[in-house]
């Protein structure tokens, strides 16, 4: 079954960004040594996390590469992610596996268009080496898949200093025309609420505990606010 595993923030200045999120009191988690690093990491003791990334348009004419080796959904999912503006710009569902072979196959026979799987690697600061695949549906404006991290990333304790404890809850948009496809990647999940939009994508992000509202022009087009009794 494919869980939330974590919202992706698209920005155009992590490191700009990092200090933002640090002073409204999030501990923030580099994903490789900071001086080269694109993206970084806000954990919680559970559910979703939170990754803010950083990714050059130029990226965007690797599309046609990239989807000739793993298919046109990895093209077009890489498309998205280099385009321009900040703020939320995708959503990942993770497995406890590490390996997407039978999730594919699985996907696959209920008629979602998927890529190949890809395999990524990253370094962390303290220099262990993470491991990790993805596959990309279509189309794109879908929620992405990834294998459970080899060895796994979450910190034994967390702690924040706005009072955050989690997310609480992932609005996910989703057009008419995409809703087949959603409810094959996504069977009922606690973190997320789909509801009818005109296009396919997160609408917002409620963090349970924080202590007063995030100022919005730290957040770098992020809608996440602080939960209400109806989001928990």
């Amino acid at each position: 079954m494919l869980k939330c595993s974590h919202v992706l923030c698209k920005v155009d200045d992590l490191r700009a960004t990092v200090r933002d999120y640090e002073e409204l009191g999030f501990t923030v988690e580099w994903g490789s040594a900071p001086e080269r690093a694109h993206n970084a990491l806000i954990w919680f003791a559970e559910g979703p996390f939170i990754e803010l990334f950083e990714l050059p348009r130029a990226f965007a004419f690797l599309r046609w590469p990239l989807g000739a080796v793993f298919g046109a959904a990895a093209g077009a999912r890489l498309a998205r992610w280099a385009g321009p503006g900040e703020g939320w710009r995708d959503l990942a569902l993770e497995t406890a596996d590490t390996d997407l072979a039978g999730v594919r196959s699985a996907l696959r026979g209920a008629g979602v268009p998927v890529s190949r799987v890809m395999k990524g690697r990253r370094t962390r600061p303290d220099g262990g080496p993470v491991r990790y695949q993805f596959l990309a549906p279509r189309p794109a404006a879908l929620p992405f898949v990834v294998s459970a991290y080899d060895p796994p990333q979450r910190p034994a304790r967390i702690v924040h200093p706005n009072g955050a404890r989690g997310i609480a809850r992932v609005r996910m948009g989703v057009a008419e025309a995409d809703r087949p496809f959603y409810d094959a990647l996504i069977g009922e999940d606690r973190w997320l609420a789909a509801e009818p939009a005109a296009r396919t994508g997160v609408l917002g992000v409620a963090v349970a505990g924080l202590e007063s509202e995030p100022d919005p022009a730290k957040l770098h087009g992020a809608q996440l606010t602080a939960a209400t009794r109806k989001d928990v």
